[in-house]
Formats: structure tokens, sequence, C-alpha cells
């Protein structure tokens, strides 16, 4: 009989988490044209990155340099028995280096079944970008702007830049910034 009583109660709770679960409000912006997107921070600033396009988030991993590589490069990783290159994002943005911080981490990418890591600095959160949200890269002055502008598929109203991982893989062919 308790065994039954329990059942009942366990039943219960389900039923009511169920129901709070069908009517939980959606997401700002997660309407049908918006799509996720991992907002990771370097030094002051935060970039982007489509959720599609990341495989895994890493915690701090020893990067191996690799001699006479590319400045861009942070080295390699081994990552469930397979080596990964790693580009510094600080370092492709140009963005000066600061202490090591507990909560940096290298953001496995993946798209057509190839694979690189992303040094940053943290990660902050998942968010929601509607294709109207985002508006095209500025035509800035600075020589690292014209340079980060080829990186950028847009930013944001509150300056979320958003990265494209297909510039970053190209990094991988040329080896070098331009």
């Amino acid at each position: 009989m308790r065994e039954a009583i329990d059942q009942q109660r366990i039943e219960a709770v389900w039923g009511e988490r169920a129901n709070r679960l069908s009517k939980r409000a959606v997401l700002h912006g997660a309407g049908q044209n918006a799509s996720p997107v991992i907002v990771l921070g370097v030094g002051k600033e935060r970039y982007g990155i489509d959720l599609s396009d990341v495989a895994e988030v890493l915690p701090l991993v020893r990067v191996t340099p690799v001699p006479g590589a590319a400045a861009l490069f942070s080295g390699v990783i081994n990552v469930h028995g397979e080596i990964r290159p790693v580009i510094g994002l600080r370092r492709l943005l140009g963005i000066e280096a600061v202490q090591n911080s507990d909560l940096a981490r290298v953001i496995l990418l993946r798209i057509e079944g190839r694979e690189m890591g992303l040094q940053i600095d943290r990660v902050e959160q998942i968010r929601w970008i509607g294709a109207g949200d985002l508006q095209a890269p500025g035509n800035a002055d600075a020589a690292w702007s014209q340079h980060l502008t080829q990186h950028i598929k847009g930013s944001t109203k509150d300056l979320l830049m958003l990265l494209s991982t297909e510039a970053l893989f190209a990094e991988l062919h040329t080896g070098v910034t331009t």
C-alpha cells in the first residue's frame, strides 16, 4: 500500500513538472529565424560562434607549441587521441595577453569533418541571435579593424561580434593573417 502511495506522489510530481515545462516562456529572440550562439570572452571583448560549429568546450589544456609555426598558432592539443591545431583568439585579434585565468578554455570547432581548437579566456553563455539582429561589419579606418572584418559575420547592437568559423579554418591553410 505504501509503495502505491509513493508511486502516486512521484507521478504527481512528474505531471506537475511536465505541465510547468510545457508552459515555459520562450527565450527572448529565440524565434524561427534565430540560431544559438556560444558567447566567448577575450579580454574585455565578447565574441560569438554559431553553436552548430562547436564540437566541444574543453577545460584549460596544455597546448604544445610547434617550432616554426606561425605566431598565430598556440600549438597543438590531444583530443581523444587525435592531434588538433589550436589558434589563439587573442593572437589572431591582436589583443594584449594577460595572466592565465582558471576560466580559460579551448573551444573545439568542427566543420565538414575538420576540427581545430580556439583558445579563449572564458565561455559566458548560450544566446539566440536572429538574422535581423546582426549588422554588417562596419567600415572602420583602423588597420586592425579592417583585418578583423574578414573574421566577423556581423555584430549585434550590444557589440557582440559573431565570428566566421570558415574564416578561422581558412587561417589553418594560410598560416598567416593578412
